[in-house]
Formats: structure tokens, C-alpha cells, sequence
């Protein structure tokens, strides 16, 4: 767990107390809960953020967590060099199928996946990566719709 995810939750247990004890979070100790958060989502990260929106209640009674989200980062040059591919597809799907469990419902699951830019990496991913590789990807799943849109990306 990281350094700035602990201060957030600090703070969720604060936001807790003020919510319980029928405090208005627009008072002055409210504004400044409120402001630190914001500051702190601003540098989390996008597994910080997926947990905060499973694991917390009254931070997203305040703040709109899904807002924060930023591009899921890959290293190109790496990729490049490493073929990597498959691999790095791999976890952008299981950071996607995260985003899907964390979602509290579809428009949410799209809004994250399109501040991620999840459509564009997997379509550069799959671009690059070997026909073995997409028939391997293929081959390990059951869902044909899945299967339909990796044969999308066979090369001739």
C-alpha cells in the first residue's frame, strides 16, 4: 500500500466521523478533508484509485474519484525491444476486468476505461504483436466475442 493511499484513507476515517456525527462537510474542517484528498488523488496512482473505489465509502459522497484516473502507461521503447507484447496485454486486461469490478456501473466502466486510454493501447498492443501470440490469447479464453474481436487482428 502506498504512502499516499494511507494519508487518503486517513482521511476517509476523518470524512467517517464527520458523516456520523451529522457534521457538514461544508464547513470549514470538511473543505480542508476535502482539499488534502484532492490534492493526494491528484498523485495517486490508477491502482490507488481502483481500490479507493472499492474499499471507501464517504470519499466518493465528496469527490468524483473517477475524475483522477490517468492514462495507463507503457514503455514503447521496452516493447520494442522485449516483444513483450502478449505480456503487457495481459495485465492492461486484467487492469481493465479491475476497472470492471470496481464500477458501479457501465457509463462509470466507460468513463475510466476511455481516461485510461485502454481502446488505443490494446489496439497499438495487438497491432504489434504476433498472429502466434493473438491465437495463443484466443486459444485461453471461452468467450467467442473476445476470440472474434482478437481475430480482428491477425495479420495476412
Amino acid at each position: 500500500m502506498s504512502e499516499n493511499l494511507v494519508k487518503i484513507l486517513k482521511f476517509e476515517d476523518q470524512l467517517a466521523d464527520l458523516f456520523e456525527n451529522g457534521i457538514d462537510t461544508t464547513n470549514t474542517k470538511g473543505e480542508e478533508i476535502v482539499l488534502e484528498i484532492s490534492k493526494l488523488l491528484k498523485k495517486a496512482s490508477n491502482d490507488d484509485l481502483l481500490y479507493l473505489l472499492l474499499n471507501c465509502n464517504y470519499i466518493h459522497k465528496v469527490i468524483d474519484v473517477t475524475t483522477y484516473f490517468k492514462k495507463y502507461k507503457i514503455n514503447k521503447k521496452n516493447l520494442a525491444s522485449e516483444k513483450n507484447y502478449k505480456e503487457t496485454f495481459e495485465k492492461l486486461s486484467l487492469f481493465v476486468e479491475r476497472i470492471h469490478e470496481a464500477s458501479v456501473c457501465e457509463s462509470e466502466y466507460l468513463f475510466i476505461c476511455s481516461k485510461c486510454d485502454v481502446d488505443n493501447i490494446a489496439s497499438f498492443l495487438l497491432k504489434n504483436m504476433s498472429n502466434e501470440d493473438i491465437m495463443s490469447l484466443s486459444n485461453a479464453s471461452d468467450d467467442w466475442n473476445y476470440k472474434l474481436f482478437l481475430f480482428e487482428n491477425l495479420k495476412a
